[in-house]
């Protein structure tokens, strides 16, 4: 728990009226840009209303210089940003000083429950972009609530997302599956995944940002700890790649919820930050951070379903997965968590070319591919495959020759790359019954493949495309009956290229 049940965050008495110096701002034009601006949010006199702060009261100085801040992007936030950008400094002025002539108010941040209660929304007042690009992510859609190819699958292996008591129908115990998909509900040991908003939120704010170290899948004695089992769980501290600088500390900064105050409570004790947050790069900085989920994961005969971090560490490649999935943009690390249902995170993964020679009345297409990533591609969920087509037009665009029609598998097994499991006589599986892996088709590490065709025409362009699938061409209908993106499963471009003769 935080602080027993509550927490407050101090008052911003001392940050907002102390040391200010008296601007040349007009009050009375500065309301009626209050009343445009900020009254919708803020409140009318500047009172705050929910997650959003108070402004009465605020040094004219503080409010200036804040609204500087936001407007030259120095201050994250998508809404304030795009408020500020149209306005100017004597703007401001006017601001500052309709809301300074007000009696300050006593801004009360209060967390009920543990943190691992705190929903995303909470620190969405704060951080507008990091919300809005982990809100479209798989991380915010990790559940079988918000997921509908997890929730066919869980519907299968567990029952009711919405059901309280639920257990593996197979081990007969707690879903293993939550604690990768719902890991805040796994830690309280729940299965009504929308008892909370911090259980339906799948993989959000405070599920990564309370890890504080790692402990490995693999237990020493022997099996394994998948999810949050894998990890060493901070109780009241956030974790963050940065902290805060010693000298930043001491400046009293109104309204983070990461730093205190110094305010003392009505016992004469310092209350302490409402979301204490503590500088942890060696773990939010490292592969690690992901490895209790992406590393492996069997089904219970022991066949990997998916093994990417094994197939990394195979790789040789040293890389971090941050690297990739939370690029630098715009100042911050990205949180959208691209993958496999990501079409411009696809479009990286892997280069390709074709070259082509005269055949006698036909030609020779040498299709080559080459893996960019430091893990199979495609990589986790075993049920994800590629579909190397391959077409020779004439000059009109019309098709003269392709590789296949209708679907890889049967028509042209070496263009198809997959990921498939078997029972005892090698006969396709499904993952939880699965006895060993049966075929294995997808790009290695790093793995430069080419394919070679003899087309028995002479097209103008021989076109290569590679088509990612997040699923097998069977699960799509029933996967469909759960959602209504239209979107979800249709083929994904990984590649293309056309050889034009």
């Amino acid at each position: 728990m935080i602080q027993g049940a509550r927490i407050f965050a101090a008052s911003l008495l001392l940050a907002w009226g102390m040391g200010s110096q008296a601007l040349a701002g007009d009050a009375a034009k500065g309301e009626q840009l209050a009343n445009v601006y900020c009254a919708a949010c803020h409140g009318q006199s500047g009172e705050g209303m929910g997650p959003n702060p108070p402004l009465a009261g605020m040094s004219e100085e503080y409010f200036v210089r804040t609204m500087q801040a936001f407007r030259a992007g120095k201050r994250e936030s998508a809404t304030m940003g795009a408020l500020s950008a149209g306005l100017t400094d004597e703007q401001f002025q006017d601001m500052a000083a309709f809301y300074a002539q007000f009696e300050p108010v006593a801004y009360e941040f209060r967390i009920e429950g543990p943190l691992h209660h705190v929903s995303a929304s909470v620190c969405q007042s704060c951080h507008e972009d990091i919300y809005r690009q982990w809100s479209g992510s798989m991380h915010a859609k990790s559940t079988a609530l918000r997921d509908p190819i997890h929730e066919l699958l869980y519907r299968q292996e567990v029952g009711d997302p919405r059901a309280e008591g639920q257990v593996h129908q197979r081990s007969g115990r707690y879903p293993v599956c939550l604690n990768c998909h719902a890991p805040n509900a796994a830690k309280d040991q729940v299965t009504k995944l929308d008892a909370k908003d911090a259980y339906a939120e799948g993989v959000n704010c405070v599920a990564c940002h309370q890890i504080s170290g790692f402990k490995g899948v693999r237990r020493p004695e022997g099996g394994l700890r998948l999810g949050i089992m894998a990890y060493e769980i901070s109780p009241d501290t956030l974790q963050g790649a940065t902290g805060f600088p010693f000298d930043k500390t001491r400046d009293q900064q109104q309204g983070n919820p990461h730093l205190p105050t110094g305010e003392l409570d009505t016992f004469g004790v310092v209350i302490p930050a409402a979301l204490p947050l503590a500088g942890n790069p060696r773990m939010l900085r490292s592969s690690e951070l992901c490895l209790g989920c992406h590393d492996t994961r069997p089904n219970p005969q022991g066949v990997p379903l998916c093994d990417t971090g094994d197939e990394i560490r195979s790789s040789g490649s040293n890389v971090t997965c941050q690297s990739c999935h939370m690029p630098i943009a715009d100042g911050i690390a990205n949180h959208s968590m691209g993958g496999g249902h990501d079409p411009a995170m696809l479009r990286r993964a892997v280069k390709m070319h074709v070259e082509v020679e005269p055949n006698g009345d036909g030609v020779t297409a040498n299709v080559v591919m080459q893996n960019q990533l430091p893990h199979r591609m495609p990589t986790g969920a075993p049920f994800r495959n590629i579909q190397v087509q391959v077409t020779a037009l004439d000059a009109q665009g019309n098709v003269l020759w392709r590789n296949f029609e209708n679907h890889a598998l049967q028509e042209d097994p070496k263009s198809y790359l997959f990921y498939q499991l078997a029972d005892d006589e090698g006969k396709p599986s499904m993952p939880p019954t699965a006895t060993q892996v049966g075929i294995d088709t997808r790009l290695l590490p790093h793995e430069r493949r080419g394919l070679s065709y003899e087309i028995p025409v002479q097209p103008a362009v021989v076109r290569a495309e590679m088509l990612y699938n997040l699923v097998f061409e069977p699960m799509k209908p029933r996967i469909m009956e759960l959602t209504d993106d239209e979107e979800l499963l249709k083929p994904r471009r990984v590649a293309f290229y056309e050889a034009r003769l």
